[in-house]
């Protein structure tokens, strides 16, 4: 892993964020609403860094576009749940987290400082999440302490979430996608991700990346620095970087 002062800064000119984990704290209300609607359904109450575990395994292996329902089906078959249809096990799960992805997610702390800045120094942002246009939905219009600091559809130049892509990370395509979009070459950019997952995905597309701290990621931390670019505890390191940069 380089240091980030080796960066070249003023040779890129996107800059492509993940969301969950990334962006905001998001991560332990995904583990929150599966144990809940597990609970919900009969099956026993299961850690939640247990069910993170789980959940980050099925995804590594599973990627197209309905990887959502058929992680439920996984969920359904794995705990002996009460319940046989899938898709309205999918719609509770979403409900359970959106309630707390309304009114308690929050970005991490200077993420929004971050983007703002990097957008009036002429940077083009990007948010690439393989979360869904609703919840998306959620963040710019109905979480208060998110809308203090910024409204997401307004402030990001482009926004690709999983209803456009059809596989997940770690695969490409996202990424691609964006590259395809401006017709940008990989080394004209720059990805900041959380996630072993997302490290994979900016690596495979070629494309540099900052892993971003999160401790929920603490489990497949060795394999996150083997193929991150550079590493960064919080935004206010990256933001004395930026700064130290554009006032010479």
């Amino acid at each position: 892993m380089k240091k980030l002062d080796e960066l070249n800064l003023k040779n890129k000119k996107y800059m492509i964020f993940d969301m969950d984990g990334t962006l905001i704290d998001s991560i332990g209300t995904w583990n929150f609403a599966d144990q809940e609607i597990i609970k919900r359904y009969g099956g026993p109450e299961i850690p939640l860094n247990k069910l993170q575990y789980e959940r980050t395994m099925f995804f590594h292996k599973n990627q197209e576009n309905d990887t959502y329902l058929a992680y439920c089906d996984y969920l359904i078959n794995k705990y002996n749940l009460k319940i046989e249809d899938k898709e309205k096990f999918l719609k509770e799960r979403r409900s359970i987290a959106n309630e707390i992805l309304e009114s308690e997610t929050d970005f991490k702390p200077n993420a929004a400082e971050l983007i703002l800045k990097l957008k009036s120094l002429g940077f083009i942002v990007v948010l690439a999440t393989v979360t869904t246009k609703r919840q998306i939905e959620i963040y710019s219009n109905e979480n208060k302490k998110m809308l203090k600091q910024m409204n997401i559809q307004e402030v990001f130049d482009l926004i690709i979430t999983q209803d456009d892509v059809r596989y997940k990370k770690p695969h490409p395509e996202i990424y691609n996608t964006v590259l395809n979009h401006y017709g940008a070459l990989p080394v004209e950019c720059l990805v900041f991700e959380d996630s072993y997952t997302g490290v994979l995905a900016s690596s495979n597309a070629g494309i540099e990346v900052v892993n971003v701290y999160d401790k929920y990621s603490d489990s497949e931390r060795d394999k996150i620095n083997e193929i991150a670019d550079y590493s960064i505890k919080n935004y206010k390191e990256f933001i004395e970087f930026v700064d130290k940069i554009y006032s010479n």
